[in-house]
């Protein structure tokens, strides 16, 4: 009696292994992704989050038209945690961008929305 499997044996299971690969990496591929983007909205929302707290805090500083305020100005101010450095999930960069703040004049209130390059005016 023979122990073991024959080549034609072990070339089917790498085979099927194969396929069986071929099928699911596209799926996993695509919820990995799913799970960066998600990850990188929250975090974009938790950077939001602390610009509001910042606008609270600082009424005086916020503008008529519109100006930005740096992440690690939200970090250095304590609105942020400053333990360790924000990356984008997607592309493993660090997130360095600015929260724009534009008064709408039509309702008197604030928007804030995380941008990737700081420019103009900054509060």
């Amino acid at each position: 009696m023979k122990k073991g499997f024959t080549l034609v044996e072990l070339l089917g299971v790498i085979t099927l292994l194969a396929i069986i690969a071929v099928i699911v990496m596209p799926t996993v591929s695509d919820t990995l992704n799913k799970s960066k983007e998600k990850t990188l909205k929250e975090q974009k929302q938790t950077i939001i989050t602390a610009a509001k707290r910042w606008g609270t805090d600082n009424t005086q500083k916020l503008p008529d038209t519109s100006c930005d305020i740096k992440v690690d100005s939200l970090k250095t101010e304590g609105y942020l945690s400053s333990k360790k450095e924000i990356k984008d999930p997607t592309t493993g960069n660090k997130m360095d961008g600015c929260v724009r703040i534009t008064k709408d004049p039509s309702y008197n209130q604030y928007k804030y929305t995380y941008v990737e390059t700081c420019g103009g005016n900054i509060c």
